[in-house]
């Protein structure tokens, strides 16, 4: 018998809003430290300004890794960056105010949505 999931699927332009985003607030937070595009890639060991650069644009062939290194290095929760659609408190591990919000856009309303998925077990 055929069961039914709930799971929320995601469009290509949602991942690009996140990708853009994402990279909006490390720059927001990289510009507020007083920290050039330079020296954010000497502190994650010498990456190019362009890589910097290519990451705070949000482009999707930025290298994984050098996301995840950028928001830990600027001391960035991982999940902040991500949209749940309600707003968590700020990590207290941050050393200053950094106000996160500034750095977000607005989501595609359709974004919480859920869709059925009927994943057929039946063999």
């Amino acid at each position: 018998m055929p069961k039914s999931i709930d799971a929320q699927t995601y469009h290509i332009r949602q991942v690009r809003d996140a990708l853009t985003e994402t990279g909006e607030l490390i720059a927001a937070v990289r510009k507020e430290r007083g920290w050039s595009q330079s020296e954010l890639g000497q502190r994650l060991g010498g990456i190019d300004r362009r890589h910097i650069s290519a990451m705070e644009k949000g482009d999707a062939n930025t290298d994984f890794g050098l996301v995840v290194s950028a928001l830990w290095v600027l001391d960035i929760p991982v999940l902040e960056t991500l949209s749940t659609g309600h707003e968590t408190p700020a990590s207290p591990r941050r050393p200053g105010p950094v106000n996160l919000s500034r750095a977000r856009t607005t989501r595609l309303t359709k974004a919480g949505k859920r869709r059925k998925k009927v994943i057929d077990n039946d063999f």
